[in-house]
Order: structure tokens, then sequence, then C-alpha cells
């Protein structure tokens, strides 16, 4: 993900001091996938697990890595890279961000190459994403100590792979 060309992010102020009221802040969780930085609104994760033990589908859809047993359940896996159209990554992806889809049985996850933390992000600071048709699936993107971080849409994501869960989750995301 690189910046729009011509435009520089602002980098986030973490430390500002003023008389003012305090932002609101945005909890998202820091990740790395397809050796990029992405954010996803805390909201939306269950748990993240290790990524061992894939099963892999005959015939599945690129987007769709494999599944795996967790606790005597069957999560489904998506890789980034096949949802949003982009290269896979060089280092091998270490964790299963599990997410959490109250109006579902299904248990579905995102693999992630390295989990950063948990960041409260100024919504101020959040900028529209660069008009790259491969990265649609962004609401928006920050700067955080000189990367730029993609806020991913779930509902994006999930449009191309599972497009009933594409307007389910959009349905959610606004309230």
């Amino acid at each position: 993900m690189s910046e729009p060309e011509g435009q520089a992010l602002a980098p986030i102020d973490l430390e500002r001091e003023s008389d003012e009221a305090p932002e609101e802040l945005r909890r998202l969780i820091l990740f790395q996938a397809c050796d990029e930085w992405f954010g996803l609104p805390i909201q939306w994760v269950r748990e993240i697990q290790p990524l061992e033990g894939i099963t892999r589908v005959p015939n599945a859809p690129a987007e769709i890595l494999g599944i795996l047993n967790l606790r005597g359940r069957v999560l489904t896996l998506f890789d980034l890279a096949g949802c949003l159209g982009i290269p896979p990554g060089t280092r091998p992806s270490t964790h299963a961000i599990v997410l959490d889809f109250a109006d579902s049985e299904l248990l579905v996850g995102l693999v992630a190459q390295q989990i950063a933390q948990v960041r409260g992000v100024p919504v101020s600071a959040v900028e529209p994403p660069p008009r790259d048709g491969s990265l649609g699936a962004l609401e928006g993107v920050f700067e955080l100590e000189g990367k730029v971080v993609g806020v991913l849409d779930l509902s994006r994501v999930f449009a191309r792979a599972l497009p009933e869960w594409g307007v389910a989750m959009q349905t959610r995301g606004a309230e």
C-alpha cells in the first residue's frame, strides 16, 4: 500500500498536549498481511489464534486459504491477498484473526503475518483511501510510526467472496 502520489499522510500525534477536549478514538487491531499493514475495527475481532493445522479445501476459491479445527468447530480462513486481488506476502502467515459475525454460525478468520497491537487511533487521523482499484476494501488510511496502515471495511473485503455477507456486514457496520 503506497501513499497516493504527491500526498503524504499526516503522522498521528499520540502525545498531543492541549487544553482541547480529548478527540474521539477508534480502536483498531493492527496487523500485517500480504506484506502490508492493516487496521481492523476491534468490534469485528473475536480472538487471535496461532495458525496451525490448516487443511486445504480442493477447488475452493482463491480467497479461501483452508480450514482448521478450532475447539471442535470449523474455522474457514480467508487470505486477504485473494480477497483484495493483491500479491501474496513474502513471509508466511502465523496467526488467524477470528472474526465476530454475531448473526452467523460460521467461524471465519483472516490470516496475518504479524499481529502488532490494539491501538486507539484519532478519528481525524484516518484519511480517505487512495483511489487504487486493488485496495477498494479500505475505508481509510493513516500513518503510524512511518508506516501507512489501511483500515479494512469487512463488507467490501468479503463482497467478492461472499456477497451475502458483504451486505449483512454493511448493515451491521451502520449500527
